[in-house]
């Protein structure tokens, strides 16, 4: 046997008793005293950590729209969703931190990471949708908001000053999700702001705006996102593999298939997922292609080939996934991401 082994290449309101906003007349009062934002979790967008949904800046309507109006965001949503790869690193511990300084005004701590989805159990939650979560006070009527914490992870108590960077607590699955991230509101008063506009959802998209995150910060938009992928030996258990569970160790030569999958946010219907698969020799031994049927804000997607006759050549098989958005047979944009399955020593 010659076993080969895996190497990888490569939202929510929150409850009245931890807001604690003060009205603030609208519009003009937007400019005046606006905060500087450090990206609010210890990760690179893009490497580790990606944004899963923007503001919806389109309150007006049953079309969520985010401020480039594209279908980046959901219905209502008053935040921005930061998401890690999947439940391993929650558990592994990302931190979360305070986007700017100032003042913890209220904190909760003591809710489960039991991703509440169910309608039923999303009615139990009665008002905390939030999770365990911060409030931060930065003067001026500005404050910014910090849901789906960790259950036990909240490192500041109410009335304690902090600094842009100061650790808050870790990501979690708490309140109203269906996968790890940091949910963030920034609020001025009353107003939900947008924090890659600095403007209110009344606003719509598509207009002049002036982000109010720091250049630092490293956060640029994002039309799609391919955050996860890797090997199976067959179909790919998601829910498994969202949970942190990866194909590691080795594989035996005998494995009854070599399945490439891919994880994603931010797809929209006609788009084009190209699936590839190279043999040690760099031979191309399966290509697949797949159109998207639907618009999502996440959806996974996978293709592969059986074993051949006798067994699976010793080496390293290479796969690629190519998404690549048309329209009007222009295409507007490509994303990559290679995965490797390396052979062990025989």
């Amino acid at each position: 046997m010659h076993p080969f082994a895996r190497g990888l290449v490569v939202a929510l309101l929150l409850v009245p008793a931890l807001a604690s906003a003060q009205p603030l007349q609208p519009a003009a009062a937007v400019a005046a005293g606006r905060p500087a934002l450090a990206l609010p979790l210890a990760c690179t967008l893009g490497k580790d950590c990606w944004v899963a949904n923007y503001f919806d800046v389109d309150a007006s309507t049953s079309v969520a729209r985010d401020f480039r109006c594209h279908a980046r965001s959901y219905e209502g949503h008053d935040g921005t969703d930061i998401a890690i790869r999947d439940q391993g690193e929650m558990r592994r511990g990302v931190p979360v931190l305070a986007a700017a300084a100032g003042t913890v005004r209220n904190i909760r701590d003591a809710m489960d990471d039991a991703g509440v989805t169910d309608p039923a159990a999303v009615a139990g939650l009665k008002g905390r949708d939030c999770g365990n979560g911060v409030v931060i006070d930065h003067g001026g009527g500005w404050q910014t908001q910090y849901c789906h914490l960790r259950r036990g992870s909240v490192a500041v108590k109410p009335g304690q000053a902090v600094v842009a960077g100061a650790p808050l607590g870790l990501v979690g699955l708490s309140g109203r999700t269906e996968f790890p991230h940091l949910h963030l509101t920034l609020r001025l008063g009353t107003m939900q702001i947008d924090p890659f506009t600095g403007l209110p959802s009344q606003q719509g998209c598509g207009g002049a705006a002036k982000s109010l995150w720091r250049a630092d910060a490293g956060i640029d938009y994002e039309d799609v996102a391919l955050y996860n992928a890797g090997f199976s030996v067959g179909p790919p258990a998601i829910e498994a593999i969202r949970n942190g569970a990866r194909l590691e160790g080795a594989v035996d030569e005998t494995a009854p298939a070599l399945v490439l999958w891919v994880d994603m946010f931010g797809v929209q219907a006609g788009d084009r997922l190209l699936f590839s698969i190279r043999d040690p020799a760099g031979r191309v031994v399966h290509r697949s292609e797949q159109i998207v049927d639907r618009t999502q804000a996440r959806r996974y997607a996978f293709s592969g080939l059986k074993r051949p006759a006798a067994a699976w050549i010793t080496g390293s098989y290479t796969g690629e996934i190519v998404h690549l958005r048309q329209r009007a047979g222009q295409e507007l944009m490509r994303r990559v991401m290679a995965v490797q399955q390396v052979s062990a020593p025989g």
